[in-house]
């Protein structure tokens, strides 16, 4: 998937979670953005910033991860991935030598 289908998917997801909310375009953006600015993120024209999506979610009654879940099934196996895996954090400490950079005299 590239990026201009993942904004038209997100978009349509915030479009049925203001529908399923009751609300319209103009009583969602009263809440805290502007109209044209909430057309532009439903049509899948604009890049919401992670804050946006947070106040919408909270306005709309969703998780921000329901607005930007275009994909169900990938979710579900990065989800299985994530949760069935024992995952180590990384090693603290001095990266390895060939990554060092020397400072310039």
């Amino acid at each position: 998937m590239d990026f201009g289908s993942f904004l038209k998917r997100l978009g349509k997801n915030v479009r049925r979670a203001r529908w399923a909310a009751g609300l319209t375009q103009a009583q969602l953006a009263a809440k805290g953005i502007s109209f044209r600015y909430l057309g532009e993120i439903e049509r899948g024209e604009r890049n919401p910033s992670v804050e946006t999506l947070f106040i919408l979610s909270r306005h709309l009654g969703v998780t921000p991860a329901l607005l930007v879940d275009v994909d169900a099934a990938a979710t579900e196996r990065a989800r299985a991935k994530l949760t069935g895996a024992t995952i180590e954090p990384p090693k603290r400490g001095r990266k390895p030598s060939a990554v060092r950079h020397q400072r310039s005299r």
